[in-house]
């Protein structure tokens, strides 16, 4: 037998489907910036393998190139860590807990959560 969840947010039903719906449509759209950043990871290994048959190299090219790879590496992870929080965020409506603190036990702001709708905790708590 399923327990069912404890209702602790005072948002509506109408707000906690908006938020899910804000929420869902921000994974898809972070999954999305993912994929397109892994696409440019591999363009980039691609011709860096295309261009590792030419003589021609020079050292501000490579290191430039390995600049631009670790800021995508960096996007990727950020990103990633981003669609946790989101997937956090949608278990925490579904288990009735979804606009409280994490840490506080507090009401999140309503204009927090419309900035960051996959905010856990209230303003001045720290991330």
């Amino acid at each position: 037998m399923k327990d069912s969840p404890i209702q602790n947010t005072d948002l509506s039903k109408e707000d906690l489907q908006y938020f899910k719906e804000k929420l869902l449509s921000l994974q898809t759209e972070t999954d999305e910036k993912i994929s397109s950043l892994k696409d440019r990871l591999k363009e980039m290994s691609n011709n860096a393998d295309d261009n590792q048959s030419a003589q021609d190299h020079h050292q501000g090219d490579i290191a430039s190139a390995e600049t631009e790879k670790k800021t995508i590496l960096q996007s990727i992870e950020k990103n990633q860590e981003k669609l946790n929080q989101i997937v956090v965020a949608l278990d925490r409506i579904e288990n009735g807990n979804y606009g409280i603190c994490f840490e506080s036990g507090q009401k999140i702001q309503k204009g927090r959560l419309e900035a960051m709708p996959y905010a856990i905790r209230s303003v001045g708590m720290k991330t």
